[in-house]
This record gives C-alpha cells, sequence and structure tokens, in this order.
C-alpha cells in the first residue's frame, strides 16, 4: 500500500477553520488546535464525513 500525501497547508487550515481556527487566534489556541488535528486526525475525521 503506498504512503499517503501529506496534506498540503491550504487542505490544513480549510479544516481547522472548520474547528474554529484563525490565524488571528493567540498563538498558544492555534497551536493546540493544529496538535489536536494533525495529518492523520484530518484524513480519519474527513473519512467518517467531517
Amino acid at each position: 500500500m503506498d504512503k499517503p500525501r501529506p496534506l498540503t497547508q491550504e487542505h490544513r487550515e480549510e479544516f481547522w477553520r472548520r474547528c474554529g481556527w484563525s490565524p488571528d487566534l493567540p498563538e498558544a489556541e492555534r497551536a493546540a488546535l493544529e496538535r489536536t488535528w494533525d495529518d492523520e486526525a484530518i484524513d480519519m475525521a474527513e473519512l467518517f464525513g467531517w
């Protein structure tokens, strides 16, 4: 099985925005959201229809 391609930054940001992410958030809040929703978590969420 091929290794999945990494997500683009645009794809990540589009997903994160649905979770409340914004470039204007304080650094700590933004970083916490980005850590919670890494590429693998985003792939799984989208696989299940999020």
